[in-house]
């Protein structure tokens, strides 16, 4: 078999392409498992396709998968291939591609295919290969790795290759523990993004500053963190409690409300946020059940009165439209409150979106919260889930809830919308017509 450290020449001859040293350092180790705990834009697909590529020439007959949890992700790398071996005409002519009925390159006897893990390998059964590389591989699931894709490379004493984010400590963080230990088969690499000497500096400081403490760890700095699957760290609740609770009402108090509906199993939850001091402030709590929709309604007016709320976002999922009607009704008509109601449809990205929100406004010491035993334990108890289809779903740990946690997410999100107090007064008038979130 042809040397990695040849490849690499070859691929400089064909491709006109070298790595940087880090990228140098990962293609030239040829252990049967390799794990690499990447960075961000470190440059893992481009260097991984160049290795598929060139591995492929030297390797006639040789069979090779990319694998990751979804096919979108998976044909990043493939495409990558595709794109370095009809790029020039010493391997053009030699390149076939088919797209049907999966992602396939054939080039000197060899083939690449990209596939997906799927829910529980099913479609990568009865497969055998001289090499698999997952991409993302913290995100395919345990069994997929141990009773899949492993036994694939049996019959050809093939290699296995694991790059990703980390993501919790599963079946990657295992491997990585093994290769950074006195295993022979195993290596593994930790590659933070700013190895790359490609990638901007000021980038990386500006995701430093947007980013939590721990969210820049993961994605920028490769760690593997303890509390990696709670999506909110200890030491940040603990600095956002506040047990002094924010006194009277500031002259031109800004104030907004994050509304989560349910009626018996789960609770209605209801968090108000000031936004005219720095930091922000939960300023009031309410968490229901049991209770039929109009009386719901009812209560959530009473509380938005009696705080002065100038907006609120709610849950507008499932049940939440008419619902939404119902409050406008109750703060507008019966009530003659100038108040900005509006929904929002959950979707997982949409609720990732105000979740991460509140983790960097907590990271940041932007918003405090009080001294309130199931807000603090929801925060807590709130978890990163790998679901079986490989996506990340962000809800309460098993045995817990959330209600408060995604009401305290919406307020946030709607105190975004805050008038400044330069155009407050401006803004005032034009609440129920706001453009919403």
């Amino acid at each position: 078999m042809i040397s990695s450290k040849k490849r690499l020449k070859l691929a400089k001859r064909l491709f006109g392409w070298e790595p940087h040293p880090t990228q140098q350092q990962w293609l030239l180790d040829e252990h049967k498992v390799k794990v690499a705990s990447c960075g961000r834009r470190w440059g893992k697909t481009e260097a991984q396709a160049v290795d598929a590529a060139t591995f492929a020439i030297c390797n006639p007959g040789s069979k090779q998968m990319i694998v990751s949890p979804t096919y979108d992700q998976s044909r990043l790398i493939f495409d990558t291939v595709e794109r370095l071996l009809l790029s020039t005409n010493l391997t053009r002519n030699k390149t076939k591609c088919v797209r049907t009925p999966y992602p396939r390159i054939q080039i000197c006897n060899s083939s690449i295919m990209a596939r997906t893990a799927d829910e529980d390998g099913r479609n990568l059964r009865g497969h055998s290969a001289d090499r698999v590389i997952v991409d993302e591989a913290a995100y395919v699931r345990d069994a997929v790795i141990e009773e899949v894709i492993s036994p694939m490379l049996a019959d050809r004493n093939g290699q296995l290759i694991m790059i990703s984010t980390p993501f919790g400590k599963n079946h990657f963080y295992r491997a990585f523990s093994l290769g950074q230990g006195e295993s022979n088969r195993h290596a593994a690499f930790r590659f933070p993004s700013w190895e790359n000497p490609h990638i901007s500096r000021d980038y990386i400081e500006e995701q430093r500053e947007s980013l939590s403490r721990r969210q820049f760890s993961v994605e920028y700095e490769a760690e593997f963190l303890d509390d990696q699957n709670s999506v909110f760290t200890w030491l940040d609740i603990q600095s956002a409690v506040c047990a002094r609770p924010v006194e009277g009402m500031r002259e031109g108090a800004w104030r907004v409300a994050g509304l989560d509906w349910a009626r018996y199993a789960d609770y209605t939850a209801v968090v108000i946020v000031d936004t005219s001091q720095s930091p922000h402030a939960v300023i009031a709590i309410d968490r229901f059940n049991q209770l039929s929709w109009q009386a719901q309604v009812e209560r959530v007016a009473e509380l938005l009165q009696k705080h002065k709320v100038n907006a609120v976002l709610a849950d507008q999922t499932s049940i939440g439209d008419p619902l939404i009607e119902q409050l406008r009704e109750a703060v507008w008509q019966k009530r003659g409150l100038n108040v900005d109601v509006q929904g929002l449809m959950f979707t997982n990205t949409s609720k990732r979106e105000i979740i991460d929100n509140l983790v960097v406004k907590l990271a940041h010491r932007d918003l405090t919260i009080p001294n309130d035993e199931q807000l603090i334990r929801e925060l807590q108890f709130f978890e990163y889930e790998l679901t079986a289809a490989g996506n990340v779903r962000m809800n309460a740990r098993s045995g817990y809830t959330d209600d408060l946690v995604v009401a305290l997410a919406l307020a946030a999100s709607a105190a975004r919308q805050s008038p400044s107090e330069d155009n407050r007064l401006l803004t005032s008038g034009n609440r129920r017509t706001g453009a919403g979130w």
